[in-house]
């Protein structure tokens, strides 16, 4: 058996580079975890949670090839991140944190673990939309993990469209029970995670029916399979889906029905309720107020994006930091980073991820104001927070799916390799992108709502007041020298936060009421408007939310002032201007710009990608190595393998299995 490369005790080459680019930051990294994460000390319980978890794993010792880069199988996989989630879990529950809430250990969207959604949209989905009594009697048990939740709405037919949903739940109201049931092939429930074989309880969406009367969808409980053995119960046939692009270790599952009974009591009934007479009460609004659950996991998702997008980010940064390439005229070799393409392509990346998280903490804090005025009785702020939501997650998880494939471009061939890490972001990401509504299916539903808000204009009402820059459809100026509505912004006046907010108000106003002029104007029916203008609403919706993004950023970075570091305060500003001036870059005006700020950023991009503060184990990527030996941790990764173990542990190198059936034939001529 030839020897693993041991780790060396002498500094490479490489460790030295990422030493000087760590080393050349103006600012403290550790301030800007700080802000990421909240405090000094949630830094510190973060760090603690991530090394109990990842020593119970055993994945702290990054000289030892993952065992996810072994030859694994798909029940292997599940198997391993069962193991995954129940170490998390438990942490969580006896150190008193949710820092594995939303993500797992290795910083991917929390539903790629089997028993993820219990925390992700189980429980949310209880205190949501279930009456007191039944969060009393459900709530402890789920975060006590006594018993183990997901949730299922999504069907063999159909998906985001809820009122499409075919599964049913009857009341007979002779024994005071729903008889859930799934009447065709296409209400077969379909995709949930957890549901296979992980989870002992749903939250199910069915259609309430109460005699002739169709109620629409409501949300259940139902128990799935004994706590005693995990058997299904009577009349559940449940089972995996098979194998998928990426999330492979969670039971992505089927469920099917066929008149399962449930106690009346077990319909969730914060905003709607069911007498055992069939007597049917409900609230105004109540399908829309049933919808808060997936209106927090669109905010979440908007997170999970920004995270994504700066674990991709980190690796290629890092690895672009050690790589060298090009002799130059005294033939030495530079870092691929210093090249402009290169750190172009990577520093916006960074400003990218760094809007989209700004951008993801203005959404959970207008959540949480719509959550607030709902337990006040109010719904005013209801369909500003869906619009947002829905387009904040098409926007943020479109771009880290296309960040983390540019990520991996970025890193030439080795990016393509399973052990970077890259392709597995890759994967992960781009299974966001149809996650709680397929991107362009959100998108219309944003440029829905903007239409519906030129409407309230033409009709002499007020817009919700985040909307209300649509008021200015008529003029506009375009700040510093401005005129008659056309910007005449030169040189570093586009520099100025103000201007740059302008031009994306802008440009925004000006499209939304263009297509709504277009699409009211039409002498179509509203359908066929619709479908005709189609790519044109989704531009739109696409301009307002990208105002949204700046917006937030901008807006964040000045709230911080005064309570931050000057050199961490001018850092936030250039990436927020990187972010605004390099989707709009003119060869005349801003491309000297933008290389001004390049320039300023380089020296701080290791910094930017250490502040997210992610552990090698949760990278899991030989590229992306805090100390920078990549090329050492590539070859102590391969030479593990399985199949180099199998060829030279007992047959000196040679592959006997591929060798005697296939290659010494064909030299042998015995084919």
């Amino acid at each position: 058996m030839a020897p693993v490369i041991p780790p060396s005790a002498a500094k490479t080459h490489q460790v030295v580079l990422m030493e000087k680019a760590r080393a050349a930051a103006s600012f403290n990294t550790s301030e800007l975890s700080c802000l990421i994460y909240g405090s000094a000390e949630a830094v510190k319980q973060r760090r603690g949670a991530y090394d109990r978890v990842e020593t119970q794993l055993g994945t702290k010792d990054t000289s030892v090839l993952p065992r996810i880069y072994g030859n694994m199988d798909r029940e292997r996989a599940y198997q391993e991140s069962l193991e995954m989630g129940t170490i998390a879990f438990q942490d969580g529950i006896k150190h008193g944190h949710n820092f594995f809430s939303e993500v797992t250990p290795r910083g991917i969207f929390a539903n790629a673990s089997p028993i993820g959604l219990n925390i992700l949209l189980f429980i949310p989905a209880i205190e949501l939309c279930g009456s007191a009594e039944q969060r009393a009697q459900w709530l402890p048990l789920a975060k006590e993990g006594k018993i183990i939740g997901t949730y299922a709405q999504t069907e063999l037919g159909h998906g985001t469209f809820v009122r499409g949903i075919e599964t049913t739940a009857a009341l007979d109201t002779t024994t005071d029970e729903f008889v859930i049931h799934s009447p065709t092939k296409s209400s077969t429930k379909f995709w949930p995670g957890g549901l296979g074989f992980s989870s002992t309880h749903a939250i199910l969406m069915a259609r309430l029916l109460v005699g002739a009367d169709d109620h629409g969808p409501h949300l259940f409980m139902v128990q799935l399979r004994s706590l005693e053995d995990g058997k299904p119960l009577p009349g559940i046939k449940l089972g995996d889906i098979g194998p998928k692009l990426a999330y492979n270790g969670v039971d992505n599952s089927f469920a099917v029905f066929t008149n399962v009974r449930i106690s009346r009591l077990n319909m969730l009934m914060k905003h709607t309720t069911i007498a055992a007479d069939g007597t049917y009460t409900a609230v105004p609004n109540h399908a829309v107020l049933n919808y808060a659950t997936m209106l927090r996991a669109r905010a979440i998702m908007t997170r999970i994006a920004a995270f994504q997008l700066a674990q991709a980010t980190t690796i290629a940064t890092r690895y672009s930091t050690v790589r060298e390439q090009g002799a130059g005229s005294n033939g030495t070799e530079k870092s691929v980073l210093q090249y402009k393409h290169q750190h172009f392509r990577i520093l916006t990346l960074i400003a990218k991820s760094y809007g989209t998280f700004f951008a993801s903490k203005y959404c959970t804090t207008e959540y949480e104001k719509v959550m607030h005025q709902q337990e006040q009785g109010s719904l005013s702020g209801l369909p500003y927070m869906h619009s947002l939501s829905a387009g904040l997650k098409a926007w943020a998880t479109g771009e880290a799916a296309d960040g983390a494939e540019d990520a991996r471009k970025y890193c030439g061939g080795h990016g393509f390799l399973m052990i970077s890490g890259l392709p597995d972001l890759v994967a992960s990401s781009t299974g966001m992108v149809t996650f709680e509504g397929e991107n362009y299916v959100l998108w219309l539903q944003v440029g829905r709502y903007l239409i519906k808000c030129v409407d309230t204009l033409v009709q002499g009402k007020k817009l919700h007041p985040e909307m209300a820059y649509l008021s200015d459809g008529s003029t506009y100026n375009a700040g510093p020298g401005a005129v008659n509505g056309v910007c005449e912004a030169q040189g570093s006046a586009f520099l100025d936060q103000h201007v740059q907010l302008d031009i994306y108000r802008h440009r925004a106003t000006r499209l939304v009421h263009a297509i709504h002029k277009r699409f009211r104007g039409s002498s179509k029916t509203p359908e066929e408007a619709w479908n005709q203008h189609m790519l044109s609403i989704i531009t739109a919706a696409r301009a307002h939310i990208e105002y949204i993004v700046l917006r937030a950023f901008a807006a964040h970075i000045h709230h911080l002032e005064g309570t931050i570091s000057v050199s961490l305060m001018n850092i936030l500003a250039t990436l927020c201007s990187l972010f605004a001036l390099s989707h709009i870059i003119n060869p005349r005006t801003v491309d000297a710009l933008v290389n001004g700020l390049l320039e300023g950023l380089l020296p701080e991009a290791i910094a930017l990608t250490d502040a997210w503060d992610f552990t090698d184990a949760s990278l899991c990527s030989a590229l992306g190595m805090k100390d920078g030996d990549v090329y050492g941790t590539m070859m102590r990764w391969v030479e593990q393998l399985p199949i180099n173990q199998r060829a030279w542990e007992h047959n000196e190198g040679v592959y006997r299995p591929g060798w005697e059936k296939w290659i010494d034939p064909i030299l042998k001529a015995k084919l």
